[in-house]
Formats: structure tokens, sequence, C-alpha cells
């Protein structure tokens, strides 16, 4: 599993396209030009020129964009031609806000640009998928467990927890191992009574919560399961996170209306193999604790009455709608009860930070992998002229580009080039994660002679 939209974001300018020697003629915007690796597009083959490439692109002169007007509502992604004769594209959702004044919410855009951007995105995102499908056919990558609850069941209407004005939940510690990641897909609540539930998600290297979800009850004692309006990823490492850590799903006892409380399900999972489980969570508890660990807990808003003074500094930060990261040596773990919360989960490899940490080693891979797809709308688009004097360039010479002389025992072209590049980055990034990229070594076959 990877993250299309980051992955294209962030290998965009591992290459990038030379700009147009002509620039009298047509230019490509800036952000496409920057190379990370020094490479551009026209270095791997001779047809990638700008010219040629816009030559089968649409006729943009002949597009319109409406005219910005200060009574219209503008969404994000609309497009509009403001008074000084620029287009722009809306960032965010606008009204009676001129573009060219207001670069929060519009930005300038070049249609060829644009479009030659989404077309070199969408190779990039070929690429990665043509890589993770054939790992996964060599079973040489994986998924772990998809989407199981961590128990079955609710619990007994008797098993109330009782109020302690407390920070209660889950500690979550994934499994120290790059690109292994858990997401939490369904948050199920047991509770007497209803009314809103605010749940939090922290990281111990942040101060302030990750992300932070309100979710209605409306069965008074049933479990009532919530989809989170934003992905909860929980991962070893990030881009926002320090590595290893631990993650913490709570909400406060305070928060819930009164006379609510949360019922409690008994499942012991520091008693490994977790011995209150039914046949089918002992199966699930099996797969999924070896990739993650949980752990029920409270944190007190106070020290027990006789063993020390107020904890003023968490007083202070527990009364506030925004929770902040407390002292976590003052975590108080009870594997007895899960104070009414579940979770459904499913744990992936999720490649996309590893390729992004190691990008350079895709450089290859994408720089011929966007040269095929063009060549071959090249090959496919009656429009496409190879020269000034618009000499028609047939497509089985374009063909023989792509695919090389079929009638040789040697094999040549751009998609021989691409194979061979993608078998190598196959082997080059096998030691990059032993649980998702795992040794799938055949053996030795014997056979007589």
């Amino acid at each position: 599993m990877y993250r299309p939209a980051d992955i294209k974001t962030g290998l965009l300018n591992l290459w990038g396209w030379r700009q147009n020697y002509d620039v009298s003629n047509f230019v490509v915007a800036d952000s496409l030009t920057v190379s990370s690796t020094g490479q551009f597009y026209q270095e791997v083959h001779p047809l990638l020129t700008l010219e040629n490439i816009k030559s089968i692109a649409p006729d943009f002169k002949n597009i319109t964009y409406p005219t910005w007007g200060t009574l219209t509502v503008y969404r994000i992604g609309d497009r509009v031609t403001a008074s000084n004769g620029s287009t722009y594209r809306a960032k965010e959702a606008s009204e009676d806000k001129e573009p060219s004044a207001n670069p929060t919410e519009w930005e300038n855009f070049e249609p060829f640009s644009e479009w030659l951007e989404e077309k070199t995105k969408a190779s990039i995102a070929k690429a990665l998928r043509v890589f993770w499908s054939e790992k996964m056919e060599e079973k040489t990558a994986k998924n772990l467990l998809e989407s199981k609850a961590l128990f079955n069941g609710t619990g007994r209407m008797s098993d109330v927890v009782l109020s302690t004005e407390s920070l209660v939940g889950f500690e979550l510690v994934p499994i120290r191992a790059q690109g292994v990641t858990t997401k939490i897909e369904k948050i199920g609540l047991q509770m007497t009574g209803t009314g809103n539930v605010r749940m939090f998600l922290l990281h111990s290297s942040q101060m302030l919560p990750v992300k932070t979800f309100d979710f209605v009850r409306t069965k008074n004692a049933g479990s009532q399961w919530f989809t989170p309006t934003e992905p909860l990823f929980i991962p070893y490492l990030g881009d926002e996170i320090d590595a290893g850590g631990s993650w913490y799903l709570v909400y406060k006892q305070t928060d819930l209306a009164e006379g609510v409380q949360a019922i409690s399900k008994t499942k012991d999972w520091s008693a490994a193999p977790c011995n209150s489980c039914d046949r089918n969570e002992l199966i699930n508890y099996n797969i999924w604790s070896r990739y993650l660990e949980v752990h029920p807990f409270k944190v007190q808003t106070q020290y027990e009455a006789g063993t020390g003074d107020l904890n003023n500094d968490f007083n202070d930060d527990f009364a506030n709608a925004e929770l902040k990261l407390w002292d976590v040596s003052k975590n108080i773990y009870t594997p007895s009860t899960n104070y009414g919360v579940n979770l459904q989960i499913t744990i992936e490899c999720d490649i996309t930070d590893l390729v992004l940490q190691q990008k350079r080693s895709f450089q290859n891979v994408i720089g011929l992998q966007v040269a095929v797809d063009m060549v071959r709308e090249f090959a496919y688009n009656p429009n496409f002229r190879v020269n000034r004097n618009a000499q028609n360039f047939s497509r089985m010479e374009l063909l023989y580009e792509l695919d090389g002389d079929s009638q040789s025992y040697k094999k040549s072209g751009l998609v021989h080039e691409l194979n061979k590049n993608m078998a190598a980055l196959k082997l080059d990034v096998t030691s990059l994660s032993r649980v998702c990229f795992p040794c799938n070594n055949k053996g030795i076959k014997f056979r007589t002679v």
C-alpha cells in the first residue's frame, strides 16, 4: 500500500523538464524545471522535447475560463481569468477575493504547465503501481491484517467504569519497523446514556494533539461504531513525528455528559496469549500483537488522596478544551478495562515514506516510465510532429523506439530498458524493510539427470 498523492508530489522533482530554448514561443512553470538529481527528461530520449509534447497537448489558446466576478462563490479548483488577463486556480473557497491580490485563496497557473505536470505525475504513479503490484505478485511484499476489531461483542451492562475525572484510553505502540503502518478504521464506544464524546490522538513526540474528533452517541448502553472524518494513521516513523514513541487515543471523563459512564469489556492483553479472548479474538490477537501493542491506561487529574500534592500543571491543561501532552510517567496502566473503547484496525505495509526516503533508487524507473508513456502517446496521437517542417513521424517508427526490433534476438527499446531497471529496483529495495519486503528464497531444487 502507498499514498499516491504523497508519492506524486514527493517524486515530481526527482527529474525536471528543461526550459524551452525559444522562450518567445512558450515556457513552462519554474516548478517543473526543478531537478533534485540534476537530470532532465529530455536526456532520456531525443523525442522528448517540449515542442513535440506541446504538439499533442490540447489547444489551450481556444480554451477560455470564466471572468472572475465579485458576486460568485468559488470552490477549491475553480479556474478563472482575472482582470489582468492571467489565469488563476482557487486554492481555497472564497468570495469577493480578487485573485491577483489574494495569493492565499488563488494561485496563478499556466494551462500547458498544469497539463504537463498532470501527465508527469500520472507516469510517476504508474511506475509505483507496477512496482508494488509485481512485488505483491512475487510475494516479496505483503499486507498484514485487514479491518479487524480488537475484540468481539460488548461489555455487560453492570460493568460500568466509575468516573475518577481522569484522562482514559489506549496507549498504542507500533512495531519498530519502517513501512509498517496501523490505520484505525473505526472507533467503537459503549457507554450508558447518549451525547458527545471528544477524543484526542496524540504522539509522545508532540505537545499538541495530532487529531481531535467529536462523536455523537445516540445508543444508550449499546456499542456504536464511528468512522473518523480523516484517516487515522499511526506509523512508527513519519515526517511529523520522531522515530519510535507511543500514540495515545484518549478522552476526558469530565467531558462526558452528566451520568454517562463507560461500559468495560475486560480483555487482559498483558497476559499473553490474551487468556480472556474467545477463539476468533485470539486468532486476531496473535496477528496484530506482532505489529502493535495496546495498553489501556488512565491519568488522574490529581494524585490519589494521601499520596502527594495536586498535579496543578496537568489540572490547568486538563481544564482546557484543547489537550496538551501530559507527563506520561504518570500513566496508570489498567489492563483489565478498555474504558468503553474498541478499535477496528488495518495493519498495512505503507511504503510511501520508504520510497520518499530512498527516492534516488527510483530515479531511473521514473525517468524511463515518463519517456515510455510520452512516446506511446506520440504514437497514438495524429497531431504529433517531430520537426520544424511538420514532417509526420510514422507510428511504426515510434513503436520501434518503444519496443525495439521484434525480429532481433537482442532486446532493445525504451520498454526493455524500463523493465531492466524495474527488475534491478525490486532487488535493490529488498533490504529496506524486513517486514514489508521479506526475502522470498525459493530454495534449491534437486532433480535427476
